[in-house]
């Protein structure tokens, strides 16, 4: 079922007010309290390996499902979503590499971080005798599970947050406050629901990460193993990462419910900084972690590390089948740092099949 209107959770109106000060429209509260069946099947989902190299999941299980071991007294957490969605204006050369959109502009967390730290600064200017901490994808909170409790939207098969709205082209972001305010208490079906039978997100997905509806193995995801994976890339998934220097949107292409995504207003996210594309050769070709900075500096690919965006570069010139890209390839595979000099070689004896 796709709903394509805009959908406002049951909030106080004091608080919707002050979110829409900050141009956040889509707002919603969950009360605090610890989900420990969530907690259960998020562990299990860790014992399956589902985690990749990401030990911090592992580390903050005990914080993820209980607000208050993060803000002690929290009793309400307060969400608020904002649509970061584009188009791109055309497709990539060989020589190129594709970004993720959210990833296009400013910095999310400082896009939306920014907003909340002033909504929390003025609920505390009129609550003194209270604490309220807000966050942007920073915490140990189990986001998406409490989001979904504050009628936010409902999770999908891709196990993204998919809102009536904005489709599943949003951020979130939350504030903990231990003044208790009404929880939202959203109805089924709100936002809508992913179309009976549908498997366009699991079977477009080139590595298999989409296990199973609402299910992902995080570890073959092609967001994980170009962001947050710092290591080699294991050689079997390579060639299934396609032109992606850096996260993937696929799953989120092919969804019915973004059928009729509008483009974002917020003005963080138009201001290009890395945008769709980035050449392949400008990436190879970065020296040293300052120049990496001055080019990124304020874009999420400061993530991903200049020596991961390098590797990642590595991998997809060969998938392009980008020959040109060969000499300095080879100075690459040559190179002190051993992550690097390793993809970089793999690249030359895929583009010479020697």
């Amino acid at each position: 079922m796709i709903v394509r209107k805009p959908i406002y959770p049951a909030a106080p109106q004091e608080l919707s007010a002050e979110f829409r000060k900050e141009g956040l429209t889509l707002v919603g509260v969950a009360d605090a309290l610890p989900q420990a069946e969530e907690e259960a099947r998020y562990r299990e989902w860790l014992d399956r390996g589902y985690a990749g190299s990401m030990s911090y999941l592992r580390d903050h299980a005990p914080l993820k499902f209980s607000p208050a071991r993060i803000l002690p007294g929290c009793r309400s957490l307060l969400f608020a979503a904002i649509n970061y969605y584009q188009r791109p204006e055309r497709a990539p050369s060989p020589g190129e590499g594709r970004i993720a959109r959210y990833a296009w502009g400013r910095d999310y967390h400082r896009a939306l971080g920014s907003r909340l730290r002033r909504i929390a600064r003025s609920l505390g200017a009129q609550h003194p005798e209270e604490t309220f901490r807000s966050f942007t994808d920073a915490t140990p909170l189990a986001e998406r599970c409490y989001a979904e409790r504050a009628g936010i939207g409902f999770t999908g098969r891709n196990t993204l947050l998919l809102s009536g709205q904005f489709g599943s082209w949003f951020l979130v972001g939350e504030i903990l406050s231990t003044r208790r305010y009404p929880a939202s208490e959203p109805t089924p079906h709100m936002h809508g629901a992913c179309p009976g039978g549908c498997r366009k997100c699991i079977d477009v997905c080139p590595t298999g990460a989409l296990v199973a509806a609402g299910e992902i193995d995080a570890s073959r995801c092609i967001s994980y193993l170009t962001i947050e994976h710092k290591g080699a890339i294991p050689e079997e998934l390579r060639p299934k990462i396609g032109n992606w220097l850096f996260g993937c949107d696929l799953c989120q292409e092919v969804c019915p419910l973004n059928v009729r995504a509008e483009v974002t207003d917020v003005a963080d996210f138009l201001r290009i900084n890395a945008g769709a594309t980035q050449e392949l050769a400008v990436i190879l070709a970065i020296r040293d972690d300052e120049e990496f900075t001055r080019r990124f500096a304020g874009s999420p690919l400061m993530r991903a590390g200049r020596r991961g965006l390098i590797r990642n570069a590595c991998v997809v010139a060969a998938n392009n089948d980008a020959r040109e890209l060969l000499p300095r390839l080879r100075e690459l595979a040559a190179d002190e740092d051993d992550l690097i000099a390793e993809h970089a070689s793999w690249a030359v004896r895929r583009l010479t099949g020697v």
